[in-house]
């Protein structure tokens, strides 16, 4: 389903799909770290807005989790937001969906998508309201809080019971999603995202007879760059993108060995056997990726306005004023790339993947405590989310004929018109089941699986932080880092004099209070875990 980082920044899942936009957004809107905006991004098609609002109800009883047995069928409210606004169609969607699933759960289905601005009004009106609600979309920057809330029910007994469709597609990745040894929401099963890459033009790089196999480090760019500006004075080989986007020091591999923790505010080196939760911005690495960072500044390798810029490194290489911007890497990248800029992109590794709670746990769907009247049949139906390939794609892209052709049994082209233009396939129960569009590599699933393998779990994957007994530091260091991190990962500033301001300035905010509270529950999650 990753935002931007106010704290660990170089740990951001950037990508080129819809999932970075809606995560960016996300993280705006929620003030939350987990993945970075996306860069390249197709626009959302327009479409006609439709009120939706949800329909009040009751507290449910304290046997909501009980199936019905009495035959009436159930309406099994799904909240999510929307990146454009209400579909005019969703209501011929959702009687297509509710045909499937009366026939096999006994249910009907409302699909209660609300425009993104609205979706965190909505959503606490809700959960506070007890409004009904049977499934919902959350992510892991608030998973913890909502938990210790007591707004999520526990899943266990329904995933034995209603869920088994889910346990065997996610494995072990479930287990990620454990709190005091309960599991609360269940993750959506995406395309392999993770680590970074740098994405270069193709033909920049031809310009000046450059081999891209010769790029093993990040130290490596440094003649690559210099052989660009040697030939295109003009050029600026690195863009950085706005801040709250993917920044430049994800470039750095020694930096990616880090796990954020939630935010960045205190971080554990996932190669390290201590299990220490540090201050990133206190660590050698960070202060030697600054060095380097400013040296490329002061060689005009990065522009003079990239600590304020407002344009997108894909915008500057389509405009041909750059070389190279940084992503999050995935399978197609550099296709991806190519679409947003017009030119044939390549792709380095910078940023190995690591495997760590908040990826696992991006985007997540729960199950509301106090909002579902049937918990049992919540549980049904999110499983067919997961298992049943007519209904994520209904969800997904509508009615076939109307809103999509089929080319082939799994790649489809889509229809041209507003009716049903959400396609937000990143989001909804397992993704491997959606289809492809024409316009994708039919090969993406498989180079996937094969991503997959390469990433490296952190020694904290499973550790979810709830930072609630130190929000108040939280705000005010999250606005120090807004202060000084522009400047400092652009290289507009020399580290060796602002770092140390920056780290005074964060200690005096709390930081190693942040860095404490950290320590004592992964201190507290390690032992419950060795227990065991």
């Amino acid at each position: 389903m990753k935002a931007l980082y106010d704290g660990i920044r170089f740990k951001e899942s950037n990508s080129f799909m819809g999932v970075s936009y809606f995560m960016s957004k996300w993280k705006k809107a929620a003030s939350l770290a987990l993945v970075a905006s996306m860069i390249w991004v197709s626009a959302c098609s327009k479409s006609d807005k439709n009120d939706s609002t949800a329909t009040g109800s009751a507290a449910p009883s304290s046997s909501a989790a009980a199936s019905t047995d009495s035959g009436e069928t159930y309406e099994v409210v799904m909240g999510y937001p929307l990146l454009g606004p209400v579909p005019k169609d969703l209501g011929e969607v959702e009687a297509a969906i509710s045909k499937i699933t009366k026939e096999k759960i006994n249910v009907t289905v409302k699909l209660l998508g609300i425009p993104f601005g609205q979706w965190f009004q909505q959503q606490n009106l809700m959960l506070t309201g007890n409004e009904k609600l049977d499934v919902m979309l959350a992510d892991f920057n608030t998973y913890g809080g909502m938990v210790a809330a007591k707004q999520l029910a526990p899943l266990d007994d329904l995933l034995n019971e209603q869920g088994q469709g889910i346990k065997d597609v996610l494995g072990s990745k479930l287990d990620v999603a454990r709190i005091d040894g309960k599991i609360y929401a269940t993750p959506v099963n995406p395309l392999p995202l993770g680590g970074t890459a740098i994405v270069m033009a193709k033909d920049i790089l031809d310009q000046a007879d450059i081999d891209i196999s010769t790029i093993n480090s990040t130290n490596d760019l440094d003649q690559v760059f210099k052989s660009v500006k040697e030939k295109n004075p003009a050029i600026i080989p690195i863009a950085a993108n706005p801040q709250g986007s993917m920044p430049l020091t994800t470039l750095f591999d020694t930096l990616g060995k880090f796990d954020s923790l939630l935010d960045g505010l205190g971080v554990l080196d996932s190669s390290d056997s201590s299990m220490k939760v540090v201050n990133l911005y206190e660590t050698p690495e960070y202060t030697d990726a600054l060095r380097k960072l400013r040296s490329w500044y002061q060689a005009g390798y990065i522009s003079k306005d990239a600590a304020t810029t407002k344009v997108t490194g894909s915008d500057q290489i389509k405009a041909g004023k750059a070389l190279a911007t940084v992503a999050g890497d995935q399978p197609g990248v550099e296709k991806q790339a190519a679409a947003g800029t017009g030119k044939e992109m390549v792709k380095v590794t910078a940023q190995k993947p690591l495997q760590t709670t908040q990826g696992v746990l991006g985007l997540i769907w729960a199950i509301p405590a106090n909002n579902s009247k049937n918990q049992s049949k919540a549980m049904e139906f999110l499983n067919l989310t997961y298992t049943d390939k007519d209904i994520i794609n209904l969800i997904n892209f509508g009615i076939e004929g109307k809103h999509y052709t089929k080319k082939s049994d799994n790649i489809i082209s889509v229809l041209p018109g507003d009716g049903y233009s959400m396609h937000q396939s990143f989001m909804f129960g397992n993704v491997q089941l959606t289809y492809l569009t024409d316009l994708e590599d039919p090969t993406i699933r498989e180079q996937g699986k094969a991503f997959e393998e390469t990433f490296v779990d952190s020694k904290a994957l499973g550790f979810t932080p709830n930072l609630d007994a130190v929000k108040t530091e939280v705000a005010a260091v999250k606005n120090v880092t807004a202060q000084f991190v522009p400047a400092l990962e652009t290289g507009s500033v020399d580290p060796d004099k602002i770092l140390p301001q920056f780290i005074e300035k964060l200690k005096a905010s709390g930081i190693d209070k942040i860095v404490a509270e950290k320590q004592k529950q992964l201190d507290a999650w390690l032992a419950a875990s060795n227990s065991k």
